[in-house]
């Protein structure tokens, strides 16, 4: 599944190469076994770049799923919609909407899905938000589902892995990208410098306190 236009920014398109190699060893190593229709929900998608090779990696034989985008920015998933529905096969179901993943009643209204994404994950920006935001995900995972985050930072990746296994996550495998794009805003930052993944919990969430 290709987009039917060009990527915003110059680099993208490299980055989403790099993504797909990453992605590809991370669920060999989870073991990772495509459901005949698979749902798919990538949170705080933003512009939702990476849907193409998500697709393409989560469900290269579907006839039908069902993707869904989610994100707090009107115009970056006004961007994404125009992006990737058009192109999308008849029989596949995808969507992108406007909206706060960390609002618990809104998040018990989607069906589980059996594979959720976040993309450059900021948990230290606000860690009471991303915490809501990882027990919703995770209490949204269909049984067998996997969670998958990427991380700009080392040390914002191993603080929000460590929130997710204190809510109960089992890590499933943790790679660091070694060919990840370095961004010139921040030293020690870059794109998708770490990829982890996680399986639905065992026991029942708890929030940290």
């Amino acid at each position: 599944m290709l987009p039917a236009k060009p990527f915003s920014y110059p680099g993208i398109d490299g980055d989403i190469e790099r993504l797909s190699s990453l992605l590809a060893i991370a669920l060999r190593t989870a073991a990772w076994h495509p459901p005949e229709s698979p749902t798919i929900l990538n949170l705080a998608c933003g512009r939702a770049d990476e849907t193409g090779i998500l697709l393409k990696s989560l469900s290269p034989k579907a006839t039908r799923l069902f993707y869904l985008g989610i994100d707090l920015r009107a115009p970056e998933i006004n961007e994404a919609r125009a992006r990737w529905i058009p192109t999308a096969p008849y029989e596949w179901d995808l969507d992108f909407r406007v909206a706060d993943a960390s609002h618990t009643d809104r998040m018990k209204l989607l069906p589980p899905f059996d594979f959720i994404f976040v993309r450059h994950q900021n948990f230290w920006t606000d860690v009471s938000v991303w915490t809501e935001l990882y027990t919703n995900a995770l209490t949204a995972l269909a049984p067998n589902g996997l969670l998958a985050i990427t991380s700009y930072f080392d040390r914002e990746h191993e603080l929000a892995t460590a929130c997710l296994k204190q809510l109960g996550a089992t890590l499933l495998t943790s790679i660091r990208h070694p060919q990840s794009r370095a961004l010139p805003d921040v030293p020690g930052k870059s794109v998708d410098r770490h990829i982890a993944i996680f399986k639905i919990p065992q026991n029942p969430i708890q929030s940290l306190p």
